[in-house]
């Protein structure tokens, strides 16, 4: 598995669309910047074909506890982002999956 970082989403939205990095970068930190400013505010932001980010709030747990220490402690409620891919997202992943061969285990030391 690769990880693609915010550089080079930069680089293929400005081969993409022809312009210079500097150019994509700045329309990647604003489209960035929008987004994390409505899920702070609470906003749901729905992308057709791609999917839905939505901020969902937790239930506070009075007696979780610290599995080292054997402590119990109290875990207030807090939000959460959470991310539901999809339809076209959905089946591209399935598709890939079932056209992909299933990964070889490595053979057990002798």
């Amino acid at each position: 598995m690769q990880t693609i970082t915010k550089k080079d989403l930069t680089g293929s939205v400005a081969e993409a669309i022809g312009c210079k990095n500097n150019t994509a970068a700045k329309m990647i930190d604003s489209l960035f910047e929008a987004m994390r400013e409505n899920l702070i505010q609470g906003n749901r932001i729905e992308i057709r074909g791609f999917g839905v980010l939505e901020v969902k709030n937790t239930q506070p747990k009075p007696a979780a506890r610290n599995p080292r220490t054997g402590e119990i402690v109290y875990v207030p409620a807090r939000r959460k982002t959470h991310f539901k891919p999809g339809k076209q997202l959905k089946e591209a992943l399935h598709q890939s999956r079932e056209e992909t061969p299933p990964p070889v285990p490595p053979a057990p030391p002798a």
